[in-house]
């Protein structure tokens, strides 16, 4: 039963394209082993069936790396079972992008053009899209449970491991050997006559004819073929030696390509990856599967701008080079703007007040905003109140309005804005009780300063140039009242009566609004 589940859990890990324990498992012991947390951070990782890629950076290193993407592309039957397909993972390291992709390509000796076309597939479909909700670095395992369209689907234009500066393609290629029995390469291997073995190679003349794997380089292959041995077997008598006796071949392989146009160009901003392989091996004493595993190091020089020095060296140009400093004080000019206002007077159902702001440059921008700074309220006899109230935000009073409130004018043109009072709060006599020209005190004058900023199009707020228009609302004065004696003998009996009667529900009102509320309760429980 044992064996049975195991079979079980094999073939669903190697088959669907659920993640499995076992992905998290090795996350976990890789972890543990490069001291997690201590020496070394772990930036990403993706799992696709039996597919699985990881990458951790030293603390030194951390800080520098970012953008940490993954991707997944299935190539197994229907080109939708992960049993075969690649996974992929893209960091930025000092701004430069890297991606590692992990493939498993089509078995058996006579499909070499499945493996091709897997490559081409995993190349021209890998699109990277970063997680919703998610982190730079991924802190477990993604579990590949479906394929989205973006990666089914490549977009137009080149593909995202063609915008790479740096790619590694590793994993188990499943390219074989040609025009040799398996005696012979046997006995080759025992001779350690590596050479003679890769003139047979599969992926060597698939290369070389440009059908895959283009623009692309290995280091030179200086160990055994790391494919098929016999579990738990060691040393090179470990190759298959049973019914099939599947030829020795080196199936599993690490392949790059840097930003390098030909193999000798130097690193530079313009070649900013150059990669060298320093060591390039298999893993021969390990003998838990019928693969031996195989390891690249790599070392990878990166240009990258030291913006420290960038800004150092900047400055060095502007304070040496006078041509430089004018074009720089241009670009910060703010150009000259004439308003042609400084004080504006409305009255109620007064036509609108045009506020005209005229830009005389005649090669330059100008943009305006115009915000209000604050308010002042006239006492009755025409004197201004002491101190100027700000409004919250610059915000306009309910009855002011200004449009537009700011916009761009062109060179040699003028911009109009309509400046006009707004009286809707004055529709209705009476709110709550109190008539409403009370409760807004538009018995006197109001007074708002308005800031109409104006800057260039390549200046700072900094250096911005500000007008100032006061812009007044006068109340109209009530009308006079009449002599008591006039009003008597004006007035009729009823007319006495008519005026009681409203001078009494306007006192009533009047009174509501200096009450509390429960006053008011209790006044009207009088009534």
């Amino acid at each position: 039963m044992g064996a049975g589940v195991l079979a079980m859990a094999a073939a669903k890990e190697s088959v669907g394209l659920e993640g499995s324990a076992n992905g998290q498992w090795w996350i976990d012991s890789i972890g543990k082993t490069l001291d997690e947390g201590i020496s070394f951070h772990r930036v990403g990782s993706r799992q696709l069936a039996g597919l699985l890629i990881a990458a951790w950076a030293t603390n030194d290193l951390r800080p520098h790396v970012g953008d940490v993407d993954t991707a997944a592309v299935p190539c197994g039957f229907g080109r939708a079972i992960g049993n075969k397909g690649g996974v992929g993972l893209r960091i930025r390291v000092f701004g430069r992008r890297i991606c590692f992709v992990n493939n498993h390509f089509a078995a058996h000796q006579e499909n070499v053009s499945r493996r091709n076309a897997d490559f081409d597939r995993i190349y021209r479909t890998m699109t990277f899209t970063k997680p919703q909700g998610s982190a730079a670095s991924a802190t477990a395992v993604q579990l590949h449970k479906a394929v989205s369209a973006n990666e089914n689907q490549a977009d137009e234009g080149r593909p995202d491991l063609a915008e790479a500066d740096m790619v590694i393609f590793l994993g188990d290629l499943n390219y074989r050997l040609d025009g040799i029995t398996y005696d012979e390469a046997r006995d080759m291997v025992s001779q350690r006559s590596f050479d003679w073995l890769r003139e047979r190679d599969q992926l060597r003349a698939e290369m070389k004819a440009g059908n895959v794997f283009q623009g692309m380089r290995e280091g030179p292959i200086r160990f055994p073929p790391t494919y098929k041995f016999q579990r738990h077997q060691s040393g090179l008598s470990g190759y298959d030696s049973g019914e099939k006796k599947r030829i020795p071949a080196w199936c599993d392989r690490i392949l790059y390509r840097d930003s390098r146009p030909v193999p000798i160009a130097e690193c530079s901003l313009e070649c900013p990856v150059v990669a060298a392989i320093t060591a390039y091996e298999s893993c021969m004493d390990v003998t838990d599967s019928d693969h031996k595993p195989v390891r690249c190091t790599f070392s990878v020089d990166i240009a990258r701008v030291d913006e420290l020095i960038r800004r150092q060296e900047f400055g060095k140009i502007i304070e040496s080079n006078k041509k430089v400093r004018s074009l720089l004080r241009e670009l910060r000019s703010v150009p000259d703007t004439v308003v042609n206002a400084n004080n504006i007077t409305l009255e109620n159902h007064q036509e609108d007040v045009i506020l005209r702001i005229t830009n005389n440059c005649e090669t330059s921008k100008a943009a305006f905003e115009i915000l209000c700074e604050g308010q002042t309220v006239r006492k009755q006899g025409g004197t201004q109140s002491e101190e100027l109230l700000p409004r919250a935000s610059f915000g306009f009073p309910l009855w002011l309005e200004v449009q537009p409130s700011m916009g761009l004018i062109g060179p040699g043109e003028t911009a109009e804005v309509v400046v006009r009072h707004d009286d809707f709060l004055t529709q209705e006599e009476y709110v709550d009780g109190a008539q409403r020209n009370r409760w807004r005190e538009a018995t006197r004058d109001l007074e708002v300063v308005l800031s109409v900023t104006v800057t260039g199009s390549s200046s700072s707020s900094a250096e911005a140039v500000a007008h100032r228009v006061t812009v007044r609302h006068c109340c109209p004065a009530p009308p006079a009242p009449l002599p008591a004696n006039r009003r008597s003998a004006a007035a009729s009996p009823r007319d006495d009566v008519a005026a009681s009667d409203n001078q009494s529900n306007h006192l009533h009102r009047s009174d509501l609004a200096s009450f509390g509320s429960s006053e008011v309760r209790d006044l009207c429980g009088g009534l």
